[in-house]
């Protein structure tokens, strides 16, 4: 096996349906057949490098027409096979997925049936899912992944030595990938300094607009308190990111209907998030690249060319100021609501559901006003 065999495409390809079919037959191989091992770590289709694996099968001498049985679109070979005593034969089998796959599990199979024993789970990941983990980690950390050095080894002479040496290029073809990323999102902190996020117009230096100012007419629905900023501006006026991002929620589906979903008497303070969560309307959230993550609340239109998942840069537009969310239907004092919540980089938030997010403190909580206008000046330049 070559050094470069983790990312050839070599002949003898099988090629296997998206989904399985009702004519597919179910079996038991009574432990015959099995998937011992996996190569690659860190599975990530469609990736020219790390979007395939190594497996190890084994299966009876007498067994024919060994295959890969996913319902994701996938390219399969047989690199080598060798028998193991008289009864077994060890297979050594590469699997590519050239586009995104979710599912995990395979199978193994033959001409006529799969075999319901073999199901094997696979370290499926995206190159998204790496860079959400990444922008949820601090600083300290992205530097350590950044300079983590990789395993050195040299080619065995024997299949397993060289098995063992393809695991470990796994590994360190990962390890670089992170290590990239990891030095591109320090570098992208080192520089974010955030825009206004509408266009000529400023951040408000006004006590009652800025966070941590009181609400005490929602007392009954939520905390009572302001958790971020407007800014006045005309309906329809546009938005844009204020730095460099991620989406990673849009609601643009708010009807007056969401107003029946408030709770009222007894309020956890979920219930408040939850409620707080009605009250912004329709929603683009901006994760930037310091991990912190931005509400824009309260808009018209959202824009077409945005997606959960899409990269943004600083000034790109996401929507139009509105007043969905907003309980007096005849409002005029149209805006801009946003607020920031800033994450705290706990391990355990490396993928955040949308309620652990909110549930993160926002710029300017438990904060004295002068304190909170110092730290506007700063991370708005």
């Amino acid at each position: 096996m070559s050094k470069n065999l983790h990312f050839l495409i070599l002949g003898g390809l099988f090629f296997f349906p998206f989904t399985l079919h009702s004519t597919d037959i179910y079996v038991s191989s009574l432990g015959e057949v099995q998937i011992h091992a996996n190569l690659n770590p860190h599975i990530i289709p469609g990736d020219l490098k790390l979007g395939n694996t190594v497996l190890i099968v084994s299966a009876p001498r007498d067994q024919k027409d060994i295959h890969i049985v996913t319902k994701c679109e996938h390219r399969e070979s047989i690199l080598y096979k060798e028998p193991k005593g008289e009864e077994k034969m060890v297979y050594i089998m590469q699997v590519t997925f050239p586009s995104s796959c979710e599912t995990t599990d395979i199978s193994i199979g033959n001409q006529e049936n799969i075999f319901t024993d073999t199901t094997f789970p696979l370290p499926i990941e995206s190159l998204s899912q790496i860079e959400s983990n990444l922008i949820n980690t601090n600083s300290t950390e992205l530097l350590s992944v950044m300079r983590g050095q990789g395993i050195q080894t040299s080619t065995g002479a024997t299949l397993a030595e060289k098995l063992q040496h393809l695991q470990i290029l796994y590994k360190n073809i990962d390890r670089a990938l992170e290590s990239d990323m990891a030095q591109a999102i320090l570098q992208d902190r080192e520089n974010t300094t955030y825009l206004s996020p509408v266009a000529g117009y400023g951040i408000p230096y006004k006590d009652n607009i800025i966070p941590w100012a009181g609400r005490p007419y929602r007392r009954d629905t939520t905390d009572g308190i302001h958790h971020g900023w407007d800014i006045l501006a005309p309906i329809g006026t546009p938005v844009q990111a204020l730095a460099k991002g991620k989406i990673v929620r849009i609601i643009n589906n708010w009807t007056w209907a969401d107003f029946n979903n408030i709770k009222r008497g007894n309020l956890t303070k979920d219930d408040e998030l939850t409620n707080l969560d009605i009250f912004r309307g329709n929603q683009v959230w901006l994760e930037t690249m310091d991990g912190n993550v931005t509400f824009y609340s309260h808009l018209s239109k959202i824009s077409p060319n945005i997606a959960v998942g899409s990269v943004v840069d600083a000034g790109t537009y996401l929507g139009n100021i509105g007043t969905t969310g907003v309980p007096d239907k005849h409002y005029k004092n149209t805006h801009l609501h946003f607020e920031i919540q800033q994450n705290p980089f706990r391990e355990d938030m490396k993928n955040p559901t949308y309620l652990e997010i909110m549930r993160w403190d926002y710029i300017g909580e438990h904060m004295k006003r002068s304190d909170i206008y110092a730290k506007m000046r700063k991370i708005f330049g």
